[in-house]
């Protein structure tokens, strides 16, 4: 890393971390005159917090924020350029980081992972700084996941976002999970380039799990426990969402309830499914006309009815079946990817 210092130089006004430290340290040890680093300053986006995908994701500096289908996150990032051995400042370039994921849960393995790069300043030999990115994703063959589509090298200005687009897909046709960490390279007219890591996108989950879709397989992010709703006031499931609501806030532990009680757990054993719908909902029950048996939770949980806490009424066939069919239960489990063992939700307005 070499060159010479401009008459400008200054001394360093913010304090450098220890990798900043170590690259001034080796630099003067080769006898060189600068040096380039990249550090993460202010909040990290280390922090997580799952959102409410009815309510949108709203990006927070310092955070990653996430539904079952999106994601955002806004960090900071500083470059550096310094002379050596005196450690003054020859320029610095403040860049804030805008990373969105975008999932696609029902047709296919592939997904987006914007990266957006907006200096809010920048001083001295740090104006003019060309950036480069690379999404490392995954360490096994078997698991890594395949960039299909990458960005070349941008010039950054200050006071404009400069957008790094990425595509992904998840190989095979086998469960798996990914950590997306985004590296950049920033060059400056001055100096060797410097490499960071950028802050660690959410893990995204990738499956093609017959009985969620017909097609290609889908990707979710795992850690966001998605939410089934229902309203009271909707004419094709009222009575079965009256019944839910019922449910939760009579029986023990409220099953379900967001915020109150722990989450269900989707089944798919056949043989546990039966087992549920035989202790809550027998077929010894007698069924006045035009209503059916509903429980909950539902038999599809493994808090379902074999678990001996459950509560079962009488209600409108059809809301009954509608409730549990495509266009609500089981569309959930196929718009969220909600698998067996997942968890998920129950909101009833």
């Amino acid at each position: 890393m070499t060159g010479t210092a401009p008459a400008h130089a200054q001394p360093a006004a913010q304090a450098l971390n220890a990798d900043c430290h170590k690259a001034v340290q080796s630099a003067a040890a080769r006898g060189e005159h600068t040096v380039t680093c990249t550090q993460a300053t202010g909040a990290t986006a280390a922090t997580s917090t799952a959102m409410s995908a009815a309510a949108g994701l709203t990006c927070r500096a310092g955070y990653l924020t996430y539904d079952r289908h999106k994601a955002c996150s806004v960090s900071s990032l500083r470059f550096d350029i310094i002379e050596v051995p005196s450690g003054k400042l020859l320029g610095t370039m403040n860049i804030r980081v805008t990373q969105r994921t975008s999932l696609a849960a029902r047709d296919s393995r592939t997904w987006k992972h914007t990266i957006g790069l907006y200096p809010t300043s920048a001083s001295g030999a740090a104006r003019g700084v060309i950036a480069s990115l690379k999404l490392n994703c995954g360490k096994s063959a078997k698991t890594k996941c395949t960039v299909t589509s990458a960005p070349g090298a941008k010039g950054l200005s200050v006071k404009k976002e400069t957008s790094f687009p990425f595509a992904l897909k998840s190989p095979g046709s086998k469960t798996l999970k990914h950590k997306e960490t985004p590296v950049v390279t920033l060059k400056a007219a001055v100096g060797s380039p410097a490499t960071g890591s950028l802050a660690q996108a959410a893990t995204v989950r990738c499956d093609s799990v017959k009985g969620i879709t017909t097609k290609a397989g889908g990707c979710v992010h795992p850690g966001y426990v998605p939410v089934f709703a229902m309203s009271r006031t909707d004419k094709n499931v009222k009575e079965a969402a009256q019944h839910v609501w019922d449910a939760q806030r009579k029986l023990k532990g409220h099953p379900g309830l967001p915020g109150v009680g722990k989450p269900l757990h989707r089944t798919t054993d056949k043989a546990l499914i039966n087992k549920n719908r035989g202790k809550a909902c027998p077929s010894s029950l007698p069924r006045p006309t035009g209503k059916s048996c509903d429980e909950y939770p539902f038999a599809s949980t493994k808090e379902g009815g074999a678990t001996g806490v459950f509560s079962r009424r009488m209600i409108n066939e059809k809301h009954n079946s509608t409730a549990g069919g495509s266009k609500y239960l089981l569309k959930a489990y196929k718009d969220n990817r909600i698998l067996n063992g997942d968890a998920f939700w129950v909101a009833i307005s």
